[in-house]
C-alpha cells in the first residue's frame, strides 16, 4: 500500500489555511496549476483542443516561469501542479528546467502527461529529483481503443512503455515516488472496461486511479457522453471496480471519498451551474458556502500568461507583468473571492471539472470539522 504522507500534510494544511480565511486571516495559496505550453502531438476525441486551432505564440518564457516558481514558494506555495491543454514534454527545453526549479525549491510537484514522449534519461531524472506524482492518461485496456480515442496509432504501447520504464527505474533507485497515476476519461467506449482498467492499473503498480467523466467540447466529444441506460450499468460496474481495487490496495476517485462518477455528476458534466449552487444553496453566505474555494486555495497560470483562480478564466491578470503576489492579493482574486461568497458564478462554471467538484465537497466536510474542533 503507498504511503500517502507527503499529500495528507498538503491536505491538512489546505485546510488550515481555508480556516484562516473563514476567520479573517490572509494566507498564501497552496496551489499553482500552471498550463506551461499549448503544444501536443495527439487530438483526444474529448479535449478541448479537439480540432480546434490554438495560438501558440506569445507564450510565457522560460526565465519567467522560473520566475514564477522562485515567486510561488515566497507564497508559502506547496504545489506546483503541470497540467492543462498540452502535453508538458513536447517542448523540453521549457518542462525539464521548470520541474527541476520545482524541486530544487523543495514544492510537491504534479504533472499530467500522455506518456507517449518520455524517454529514459527523463524518467529516470524525475526519480532523482524527487518528483512527487505522475499523472498518466491511459483510457483504455484495449490498445485499438486508446488510440482510437487519441487519434495516434501505436500511442497506448508508448504510454505502457513509458510507466514500465518509470517502473524499473524506481525499483533500481529504491523509490516509491513519483506516486503514479492511471487516469481515465470515462465515456461510451470505456466504461464497460473500468474493472480491468483496475486491473492493468494493478499490473502497472499503480498507486491511484483517477477517473474523471467525459466532458462535452465537441460534437464528436458529445456522441461519447454516457446515456441513462449507460449509468444504469455503470453504477454495477464501479462495484465490481471497486473490489478489485480493495484487493489490489489501489485508491481511487470513483469509489472511495469523492466518488466522481456519481449518476448526477455525469450527467450534469458541461452544465455544473446546478450541481454547483445545489450544494451550498441552503448555507448562509460566507467561506463555507463558496461554491468554488479556488480563489483562496491556488493560482492558475495560462501558457500566454492570463492569470486567475481557473483554468477555465476568460478574463484575469498577466503574470508576464505583474508578480504572483501582487495578483494573488490584488483586485482581481478579491472580486473572485466576494462573487463565490455571494454564490454569483463566473460565466465559465459551467465547465467545472468534476474532480474538482468532489474535492471541494471533501473539503468542506473537512473545514466545517476544523471550524468546529473536531
Amino acid at each position: 500500500m503507498f504511503n500517502f504522507d507527503r499529500e495528507e500534510r498538503v491536505n491538512k494544511e489546505r485546510i488550515r489555511r481555508l480556516a484562516n480565511w473563514f476567520k479573517g486571516k490572509k494566507e498564501g495559496p497552496v496551489q499553482i496549476d500552471a498550463e506551461l505550453h499549448k503544444v501536443c502531438n495527439l487530438n483526444c476525441i474529448f479535449c478541448a483542443k479537439y480540432n480546434h486551432e490554438i495560438n501558440e505564440k506569445n507564450g510565457i518564457t522560460v526565465e519567467r516561469w522560473l520566475e514564477i516558481v522562485e515567486e510561488a514558494t515566497k507564497l508559502n506555495t506547496l504545489v506546483f501542479n503541470i497540467e492543462g491543454i498540452n502535453e508538458p514534454p513536447a517542448i523540453p527545453e521549457l518542462f525539464f528546467p521548470v520541474i527541476n526549479k520545482v524541486k530544487e525549491v523543495g514544492m510537491y510537484g504534479i504533472v499530467t502527461t500522455n506518456g507517449t514522449l518520455w524517454n529514459e534519461e527523463q524518467l529516470r531524472n524525475l526519480i532523482e529529483i524527487g518528483w512527487d506524482r505522475i499523472h498518466f492518461s491511459l483510457h483504455s485496456p484495449i490498445p485499438k481503443i486508446h488510440d482510437y480515442l487519441v487519434e495516434m496509432n501505436g500511442a497506448w504501447k508508448k504510454t505502457i512503455n513509458s510507466i514500465k520504464l518509470l517502473n524499473e527505474w524506481k525499483e533500481k533507485l529504491e523509490s516509491s515516488r513519483p506516486m503514479l497515476n492511471i487516469n481515465i476519461c470515462v465515456n461510451k467506449l470505456n466504461y464497460e472496461k473500468l474493472p480491468e482498467m483496475v486491473k492493468l492499473s494493478h499490473e502497472l503498480k499503480a498507486d491511484y486511479i483517477f477517473t474523471e467523466p467525459l466532458m462535452v467540447y465537441s460534437e464528436a466529444g458529445r456522441n461519447l457522453k454516457l446515456n441513462s441506460d449507460d449509468l444504469s450499468e455503470l453504477t454495477t460496474l464501479i462495484q465490481e471496480a471497486n473490489k478489485l481495487a480493495q484487493k489490489y490496495g489501489i485508491d481511487n476517485n470513483f469509489a472511495t471519498q469523492d466518488k466522481n462518477l456519481e449518476e448526477e455528476i455525469v450527467q450534469n458534466t458541461s452544465d455544473m451551474e446546478f450541481i454547483l449552487l445545489k450544494d451550498v444553496k441552503n448555507m448562509d453566505n460566507s467561506l463555507i458556502s463558496a461554491p468554488c474555494f479556488k480563489p483562496w486555495d491556488r493560482i492558475a497560470i495560462r501558457y500566454q500568461g492570463l492569470t486567475g483562480h481557473c483554468g477555465y478564466i476568460e478574463e484575469g491578470e498577466d503574470v508576464k507583468e505583474k508578480s504572483l503576489r501582487n495578483i494573488w492579493f490584488g483586485k482581481f482574486f478579491e472580486n473572485a473571492r466576494k462573487r463565490m461568497i455571494e454564490k454569483n458564478l463566473f460565466s465559465h462554471c459551467h465547465k467545472c471539472v468534476p474532480s474538482d467538484f468532489t474535492q471541494r465537497r471533501r473539503f468542506r466536510r473537512e473545514l466545517i470539522q476544523v471550524l468546529n474542533g473536531v
